[in-house]
């Protein structure tokens, strides 16, 4: 028995036939490789039923090439798991023969992803519907979900389902089925993602493909093809590292002398500050308008619009410290220019308006010696909400400063009858947050200056557009 078990690829990607067999006149364990022209693994697999069709359409035409009776009825095919088997040495002969013969048939080449999984699928007694393909249904999916979402979660997501199509090509969302996302998941499992990155991949396609059947987009199976094939979080959560608090230690290292030196405009000065003494998150303060920050029933703040959940919009008040380091005088500053964002000199990119202050920061770290992967810029968040805690204040209060929701069975309360928590008693809450760091080291900062200069080249700028 002749055996070509997994599909292999070669050196360049490209899948082959392996085929291990026994030689009967010498006993020798013999193997060779038939190449199917194809980095797609779904291709790969339906390569070789789809052949065997093709030939039996030109037999007439194409008398020269063999009888496909002789060709298929000695093998049994797998596709699933891409398996062939052939019986003896001259079966296996006639089988590669085949697979010559359909290249010949077609100068060449190989049937589309589409083509192979339409035909696939119509091996199956129930007639295909059609439907969108994906990269129109998603497209779909989200602009309507910019109405729940924050624009990174919506960038991410995109970046989800490119790689979705880089894999599977734009095909027609009917034609995904579970096999399908068991190839991309282990892909991912190969890549060396992590359980929480796979799940949250996982769960974005879910959340599409649940929405595409609410909508009667997704008519191939009544529940999502995703269904079931999350990573036990039970099972995988002591290998899942999450971010870390800085220490009291920490602290002192990062706001020491060479903090002025490193984070020397104003985004980078400031950033890392407003997410100490509030728990905000980076893309929360990098995107703040001027006019977001402001003063309430005699009580200075700042207003999130969005954020990374719909939880997020919230009003938290100005810590003391921030005022005493400049935050209000900068403000004004750029107040007066007339400008719209609070750190107006930032552009807009696919990871958010504070990816340099993240990558700036995490040099900064190193410099002073913190080189656990677990403590980046969002540990500041965690620093704040465990000392909060730890303090044992108002869990209301605490939550509307960071806008997290409460669990399942808090959530009503929190969310709905907290809302009018006053600002005073939230000022108060946060000001009970005190650090043993020495900010004298870097108190002082003026950025005047360099509003001027970038206020300047914005004009000159404008200017030359009018001309």
């Amino acid at each position: 028995m002749i055996k070509v078990p997994r599909l292999k690829q070669n050196r360049h990607g490209v899948y082959c036939l392996r085929v291990v067999w026994t030689d009967a006149s010498t006993g020798q364990r013999k193997e060779r490789q038939q190449s199917l022209g194809t980095k797609s693994p779904a291709v790969a697999r339906l390569l070789a039923l789809k052949f065997n069709l093709e030939l039996e359409q030109q037999r007439q035409a194409m008398p020269k090439l063999p009888n496909i009776n002789d060709l298929v009825n000695p093998y049994k095919l797998d596709l699933s798991r891409g398996v062939m088997e052939s019986d003896g040495p001259d079966d296996h002969a006639r089988m590669l023969q085949a697979i010559e013969a359909y290249k010949g048939a077609n100068n060449g080449a190989h049937p589309t992803l589409q083509e192979a999984m339409v035909f696939g699928r119509s091996m199956v007694a129930q007639p295909r519907i059609k439907s969108m393909i994906f990269s129109e249904a998603t497209a779909h999916y989200l602009e309507e979900k910019k109405l729940e979402n924050a624009p990174q979660t919506l960038v991410e997501k995109g970046r989800t389902y490119k790689d979705f199509i880089g894999i599977f090509g734009d095909v027609e969302i009917n034609l995904i089925t579970k096999t399908e996302i068991v190839q991309w998941k282990t892909a991912d499992l190969k890549r060396g993602l992590g359980a929480n990155r796979i799940n949250k991949r996982l769960g974005q396609v879910n959340d599409f493909f649940n929405w595409s059947i609410s909508h009667g987009h997704y008519t191939a199976h009544p529940t999502s093809p995703v269904d079931g094939l999350f990573l036990n979080s039970k099972k995988v959560g002591a290998k899942v590292e999450h971010y870390e608090p800085f220490t009291n230690d920490d602290l002192k290292a990062i706001f020491s002398d060479i903090y002025s030196e490193e984070m020397k405009k104003p985004d980078k000065y400031f950033l890392p500050l407003v997410a100490l003494f509030s728990g905000a998150r980076r893309e929360e303060i990098a995107g703040l308008k001027v006019d977001s920050v402001k003063e309430v029933d005699g009580v200075k703040c700042f207003q999130i619009e969005k954020g990374k959940t719909a939880d997020a919009r919230r009003l938290v008040p100005l810590h003391s410290k921030l005022i005493e380091l400049g935050f209000w005088q900068y403000v004004e500053q750029v107040k007066a220019l007339g400008a719209d964002y609070l750190f107006p000199y930032l552009n807009e990119g696919a990871n958010g308006r504070g990816k340099n202050v993240g990558r700036q920061f995490g040099l900064l770290l190193e410099k002073v010696g913190i080189k656990d992967d677990r403590k980046v810029f969002h540990s500041f968040r965690h620093t704040v909400i465990t000392r909060l805690h730890t303090l044992g204040l108002n869990t209301a209060h605490v939550m509307q400063l960071t806008g997290h929701r409460g669990e399942a069975g808090q959530s009503v309360h929190f969310g709905t009858y907290t809302h009018d928590i006053g600002l005073k008693a939230l000022s108060e809450t946060l000001e009970t947050l005190t650090y043993p760091i020495d900010f004298g080291e870097i108190k002082g900062a003026d950025f005047s200056k360099f509003l001027t200069c970038w206020h300047m080249t914005e004009q000159r700028k404008k200017k030359q557009l009018t001309k």
